[in-house]
Order: C-alpha cells, then sequence, then structure tokens
C-alpha cells in the first residue's frame, strides 16, 4: 500500500486570524529602541551572538502572555542565583533603576502595551484612556499592563533550544493525539518530512509511557531511536497541534536537525502556521536554516516569511525587518546579514 505523506491531512483554515504587525521596544535589556514593521506569519530571528535574539524572544512573550512573566527566568536562559537580583532587574535596559521599559505591539487595528517600571518611577501614559489591566510586584520593581482597545491575550507557547525530556515528550504527543483530527496532523507533517515515519503513538510499556514511531520495521520503535532530528521535530509539532497557541517562539529551531531536512522541516511548519492560524518567531545561527526557509516559503502560493535581521551598532542593537526581496538579496551577498 502506497503511503500518502502529503499535508493534505491538515484541517481546512476556517477564517483568517489576526498576528502581530509590529512591534515597538523601549529600554528593554539590550534594546534602547527598537521598532519591528511588517511582520509576517512566520518570522526567523538572525544575528551575531549577543545581538538580542532571546530577549526579543522574550519581549514577544510579554506582550502576548504579560502574566508569564514569573516564568521568564527558566524559559530561555539558565537558571542563575536569585531571580529578583539576577533577571529582573536587568529587563531594564542596562539594568538601570528609576526608568521604565515599554513594550508595544499591534495586531489588526488593535494596540497593546506593556510597561515595566521601578517602584519610584511615574508613570505619564500617553493616552489617558488606556486602562490598567494587571500588575505584580517583584522586589522593587512593578510590571503595568495597561490595554488600548479591545485586546485578547494571545496563548503563547516557547520552545527552549534543549529537547523535551521523555516525560514531557509523552505529554505533548498525548495532547496533539487527542485533539481532532490532531493524530492524523501530526502524522502526515512528520511524514511529508520524513517518509519513513508512518505512526506517531505513546506506547504504555512495563517502564511507563514512551513515544514510539513507525518507520517502517518489523515493530513501532522508541522515538530515540529515530534520531535527534526526528525527536526534536516531532515535540515541535506535537507541542503546536496539541496546545494550539496563537504564538509559537523557537529558539535555535535548527538545533538536532540535519541541513539537508531544513527545507522539508520549514515547509511543515509554514503548513502548520497557516492551517492552524500560528504566528511562528524563531531563532537561527544557520546560513543553511535561512536558506531552506526562503526555499520553501518560495513554493507555496503566499510568502508569508519574512527574516529579523539584529545587529549591533555603536548606540546599541538596531533590527529591521527583510521581505522576501530584500532576503533573495542578503542570499545573493548584497544585502550583509550581520
Amino acid at each position: 500500500m502506497r503511503y500518502d505523506c502529503s499535508v493534505a491531512a491538515l484541517p481546512e483554515k476556517q477564517e483568517a486570524d489576526i498576528v502581530i504587525n509590529e512591534i515597538k521596544i523601549e529600554n528593554f535589556r539590550g534594546f534602547s529602541s527598537l521598532e519591528l514593521k511588517d511582520l509576517k506569519r512566520v518570522n526567523l530571528i538572525v544575528g551575531h551572538n549577543n545581538s538580542g535574539k532571546t530577549s526579543l524572544l522574550e519581549g514577544i512573550l510579554l506582550l502576548s502572555e504579560p502574566n508569564r512573566s514569573a516564568d521568564l527566568p527558566e524559559m530561555f536562559r539558565a537558571k542563575q542565583g536569585d531571580a529578583d537580583t539576577r533577571f529582573y532587574r536587568w529587563l531594564f535596559h542596562d539594568g538601570m533603576a528609576g526608568q521604565f521599559t515599554e513594550l508595544s505591539c499591534t495586531a489588526g487595528n488593535v494596540k497593546h502595551r506593556v510597561y515595566l517600571s521601578s517602584s519610584s518611577h511615574r508613570l505619564l501614559l500617553s493616552n489617558p484612556e488606556a486602562r490598567q489591566k494587571w500588575s505584580l510586584h517583584r522586589d522593587e520593581q512593578r510590571f503595568q499592563v495597561f490595554e488600548e482597545g479591545k485586546w485578547a491575550p494571545l496563548t503563547c507557547r516557547a520552545i527552549p533550544v534543549q529537547h523535551r525530556d521523555a516525560s514531557t515528550l509523552v505529554s505533548l504527543v498525548g495532547n496533539a493525539n487527542r485533539k481532532r483530527e490532531g493524530e492524523e496532523t501530526l502524522q502526515a507533517i512528520a511524514a511529508y518530512i520524513d517518509p519513513r515515519i508512518r505512526k506517531v503513538r505513546v506506547d504504555p510499556g512495563k517502564d511507563g509511557n514512551q513515544v514510539i514511531v513507525d518507520i517502517g520495521l518489523s515493530e513501532l520503535v522508541p522515538i530515540s531511536q529515530a534520531g535527534q532530528g526526528v525527536y526534536r521535530l516531532v515535540s515541535i509539532l506535537a507541542e503546536i497541534i496539541g496546545e494550539q497557541p496563537k504564538v509559537v517562539l523557537i529558539d535555535e529551531v535548527e538545533n538536532g536537525l540535519h541541513h539537508s531536512v531544513h527545507e522539508q522541516v520549514w515547509a511543515g511548519l509554514a503548513e502548520t502556521a497557516e492551517k492552524l492560524d500560528v504566528q511562528i518567531f524563531a531563532t537561527t545561527h544557520s546560513h543553511e536554516c535561512l536558506l531552506a526557509a526562503h526555499k520553501a516559503f518560495a513554493k507555496r502560493k503566499h510568502y508569508d516569511f519574512g527574516v529579523i535581521q539584529l545587529f549591533r551598532v555603536e548606540s546599541g542593537i538596531q533590527g529591521r525587518v527583510l521581505d522576501k526581496e530584500h532576503i533573495e538579496a542578503a542570499i545573493a551577498g548584497d544585502i550583509e546579514l550581520r
């Protein structure tokens, strides 16, 4: 029997969704001032080490779900000492007290702002109609969230560079398989990327639940035996399908994936993002990953992909969003991706 490994098993998208199209950051971490416009459904963040890629992911999480600020210290970084002392004060640009941080974004015609200030700092808001929705005190710092217009929090999932452990992967795959058409969706996208994969299941074995996959052998094998690339890929797809977030943050998306499968991975992520109404922000250090993403989106009907380039200048970290034309110029060497 011929196995169909296309992505046609994905449910049809019912209606267009609103994505974040603009982000502004003032005095947050390494950013004194940053403005990113014309963001796409899938965005790849590039830049040298210490150019603010992870910091941008943290800012997007605060904008999407500010009530999850307590999750930030260990979300993308190794835990170091007391969070109030070693983490939260450094959310301010250069760790300077007495100033405030402002994060804002627009989605459609709705604007959303998040303020972070020290207890001694008095906020003077430009919009007197802005309504405070939430506040959190941590030591001498205060998170304040103000709403302009009707804003619904965007559920957000953060996928760190480290592989999910076995028990977490079991939970993710189980959640995905319980969704309507979730099992078929997960298997179809995984097979599209790696044609060996025919099934992805949770096996209640004597040694506890384990994720197993059908790769054409006499029996299903533990997913760890199918390679680190398959392990990483299935964990990302299962998290998106099972949790159905509106925003997904992926740190070092290429981690554990051989460059030869990057294009297929991006094809699967592109289809998942479009059909499940998910906006993706991913970081990479790999030029091959960037090239593969461009190739995958160039084959699609809509090129809904952008590159966020972050770079350091004398005044601090700056950034810009590259569209298809500028991405092609960068790949050709006409634009430097510093």
